[in-house]
């Protein structure tokens, strides 16, 4: 399964941290503007994981990504 093929809201689990897919986001980036990227919402923190565009190819399991 490619990151591309996850739905907002799916719960998975990055590196061990349980985390919620929130889809593609305008993310700002200090210094350059704002712009797209495959946003992960950690479960009970305020940590965000950005993935960029181009890697929905990558597999769940090259990024060590599991669906719960």
């Amino acid at each position: 399964m490619k990151i591309s093929d996850l739905k907002p809201g799916q719960k998975v689990t990055i590196n061990g941290m349980l985390a919620e897919y929130k889809g593609i986001q305008k993310v700002k980036i200090p210094n350059f503007g704002k712009i797209e990227k495959r946003v992960f919402q950690g479960e009970g923190i305020n940590i965000y994981k950005y993935y960029s565009i181009a890697d929905g190819t990558k597999t769940l399991e090259s990024e060590i990504i599991k669906l719960i």
